[in-house]
């Protein structure tokens, strides 16, 4: 017999018949916190990638620059979920921000003398510090907010991450061009202790560690448990897998390779990724305020718009085609996101949801270092059309299989479980 119980929410009884978000002022402070992050998560990889360009490097090693976060994110996001589910997650949000905020500043004090072979280490060390923050942020959301504003809730932190992603990219590309990486990298340092700073003293409560302590790899294992009693979760999980390994590897890779080839150079890369970011800012209004019954079946369709963003960049598109693209695979990622992230936080319990979230992102991120890697040598064996060509088609196929999976369409239930019609 299942020992799961439903997730704990925000307790105060004006929470639950409050109407807006501006009622709960705890989960403010920790969404400016995350906004604030989501400019330095932006600004870093773009900086680099252009850096390392323009020291004479290629696709090649601009993906083992990009490859270093998502190694990280692949050791650490289970640690960091354990933790969530152990620890305050406002204290882990501030250790995390604070030690991404020393790290770049003294990357940015020392970059004239490290070579460009020991960035991926900086990317990796930045990863580890993302990886203890996500779960704890996403899992930190039910606590401090009612439940008929979590499809708000998530959407107002996509949207700060979305509107800092254009500001990071914009930013990023401009500084780079103007004044040099350094500077670029000292302003995401800057932001992110602007973002520790916001969620010190945050009041939370400790979340319940469930019947008696575990360990760590029993710990993990429970949350493992949960996800496989609902095969829903993790058909999508692995859908999501595929996409970023077709689709978002090749494409973040070949966009700053297509930009200088074909477009004039390092400003329409970051017009493209600007326009990625503000292509998702309809979809998160959407998303915030539609609630469907099907939000599965919504999500997995829009998903396979996704493929435009690899196969744009095959001839590639017009400048003002591949922006579109992008701007329409912003849109159907943040659709996605914000009906995932609620439905996650519903289904599972408080005890087991930071590590939910780091499992979700650890299976997401499972093969996209493996995809960075294989982007160069692909290209050379094959060609760059048929890489994202190939990527893309994966994409759609994998979008539409999985919602042949039981309760992938409603997002809900567990093994076993009859589902309502």
């Amino acid at each position: 017999m299942s020992t799961e119980v439903a997730p704990e929410r925000a307790d105060t009884s004006a929470a639950t018949t409050a109407g807006t978000l501006r009622a709960h002022p705890r989960f403010l402070r920790v969404w400016l916190g995350q906004a604030s992050g989501a400019v330095g998560d932006q600004l870093l990889p773009v900086a680099l990638s252009l850096y390392v360009l323009h020291s004479g490097g290629g696709a090649g090693e601009v993906g083992l620059v990009l490859g270093g976060r998502a190694v990280s994110l692949v050791v650490c996001l289970l640690a960091g979920g354990v933790l969530a589910d152990r620890m305050k997650r406002t204290r882990i949000l501030f250790g995390a921000d604070l030690f991404r905020a020393v790290l770049i500043l003294t990357a940015a004090a020392l970059l004239p003398w490290l070579p460009v072979a020991s960035l991926p280490l900086l990317t990796m060390l930045m990863g580890a510090g993302e990886a203890m923050s996500r779960p704890a942020a996403r899992s930190l959301i039910p606590s401090l907010l009612p439940d008929a504003l979590l499809e708000r809730g998530n959407a107002l932190v996509a949207a700060a991450h979305r509107s800092s992603a254009v500001l990071g990219a914009l930013v990023g590309v401009s500084l780079v061009a103007l004044v040099g990486v350094r500077t670029a990298l000292v302003l995401a340092g800057l932001v992110f202790a602007l973002g520790a700073l916001t969620v010190l003293k945050v009041p939370e409560d400790v979340p319940s560690s469930g019947p008696g302590r575990r360990s760590v790899l029993a710990d993990a294992a429970h949350g493992l448990r949960a996800i496989r009693r609902r095969p829903w979760a993790t058909a999508v999980m692995f859908t999501v897998c595929l996409h970023l390994f077709a689709g978002s590897a090749t494409a973040l890779t070949l966009l700053p390779v297509v930009s200088r080839e074909h477009f004039g150079g390092d400003v329409a890369y970051g017009v493209v990724l600007s326009a990625m970011a503000i292509g998702a800012l309809p979809a998160i209004v959407v998303a915030g305020r539609w609630r469907p019954k099907a939000p599965g079946t919504v999500a997995m369709l829009v998903l396979t718009g996704y493929a435009l963003v690899p196969l744009s960049l095959v001839g590639p598109f017009p400048l003002a085609g591949v922006a579109a693209c992008f701007a329409l695979g912003g849109f159907v990622v943040e659709m996605y996101f914000v009906y995932w992230a609620s439905a996650l936080q519903r289904a599972f319990p408080s005890d087991v949801l930071g590590k939910v979230f780091a499992l979700d992102q650890l299976s997401a991120y499972a093969l996209l270092p493996l995809g960075y890697v294989l982007v160069g040598p692909a290209v050379d064996a094959f060609g760059s059309a048929t890489v994202l060509t190939g990527g893309g088609i994966l994409v759609i196929a994998s979008s539409l299989l999985c919602l042949a999976v039981p309760g992938v369409a409603r997002l809900g239930g567990l093994a076993g479980e009859e589902l309502p019609r």
